[in-house]
């Protein structure tokens, strides 16, 4: 068997969205199984995956003791996803120094980034790992301690979850835009990080976000927000994403904002077009949090390579 690049994790829920993604992409498929694909190209980080391997590596294996000799031999301490031939993997990962399971996240969240490599089992006699995951947790799922009083509703969590991705949020001082922002849970997780947050809709925000002195609320189209200079601009709008799409143009031809963080939402199914256009902006993202549902989440900083 071929040795991926990169693999990626498959959430249940979009597994047809990310297929046909890597079909949109011309992806060259190594192998599928029900949680996982191989991928020959580690070029272009698709957007439906769950989790994203890197610069996967093959171990072949005679045995379990050879296995676990091997592996000690690469790392003190390892983590194991279980996704073909359980019971072989199970063995293999009951000699090995374990990390132990992730616990939830308090944001803000410094994610996984230091923790030991993860293996995986493509074969009883191959063992594919990897030293970098390009998400906070090895398998995708990320979950947090939440405010279950203040906060309008859970849409906070998918900003968590994006912010904790990036490796970076508002500090206390710094000025944003939260458009599209009714009822206000975006608002209130910006405005708890000590930002100056410019909350923009059509409808009023939720009234137990009145007592922030630091969230201004403004009436009226999120889209008619001309830009000006901004920390950060967010949005969570339902709209169509093509007219996201241009209406972000406008803020990246101004020079005026360098980071950015928005849903993409869809009404039906994906348009992976748009999707590719997003991601081949200079700097930046576009992911599949665990926390989206018919959406991905747009992310453009200084922070991470200019290329797609």
């Amino acid at each position: 068997m071929a040795t991926p690049g990169q693999l990626c994790i498959i959430s249940a829920d979009y597994r047809k969205e990310l297929l046909q993604e890597l079909e949109f992409l011309h992806v060259n498929s190594l192998f599928i199984t029900d949680q996982t694909v191989g991928m020959q190209e580690d070029e272009v980080e698709p957007a439906w995956a769950q989790c994203v391997w890197r610069s996967v590596q093959a171990l072949e294996i005679a045995s379990i003791g050879d296995a676990q000799r091997k592996l000690k031999a690469i790392a003190p301490s390892w983590r194991y996803y279980s996704d073909q031939f359980n019971r072989r993997g199970t063995l293999i990962a009951e000699g090995l120094n374990l990390a132990k399971p992730s616990r939830p996240f308090r944001f803000p969240a410094r994610g996984e980034k230091d923790s030991p490599p993860v293996f995986t089992l493509a074969s009883p006699g191959l063992v594919l790992y990897s030293h970098e995951i390009h998400r906070p947790t090895f398998d995708g799922k990320v979950a947090f301690f939440e405010d279950k009083f203040v906060p309008p509703s859970r849409a906070y969590l998918k900003l968590w979850e994006a912010l904790t991705v990036l490796g970076d949020w508002p500090r206390n001082g710094e000025t944003v835009a939260d458009l599209g922002s009714s009822p206000g849970s975006w608002s209130w997780a910006l405005a708890e990080l000590g930002a100056h947050v410019l909350s923009v809709d059509r409808s009023k925000l939720s009234e137990e976000l009145r007592k922030y002195r630091n969230i201004e609320f403004t009436s009226g189209d999120a889209f008619a927000f001309e830009p000006r200079k901004m920390d950060w601009v967010f949005s969570d709008v339902i709209c169509y994403p093509e007219k996201l799409y241009e209406y972000m143009q406008r803020w990246l031809e101004s020079g005026l904002c360098e980071k950015f963080v928005c849903s993409v939402k869809f009404a039906g199914s994906p348009d992976h077009q748009l999707v590719d256009r997003f991601r081949k902006i200079p700097h930046s993202r576009i992911v599949h949090l665990s926390h989206n549902k018919n959406e991905v989440t747009w992310i453009r900083h200084p922070k991470q390579g200019a290329g797609p």
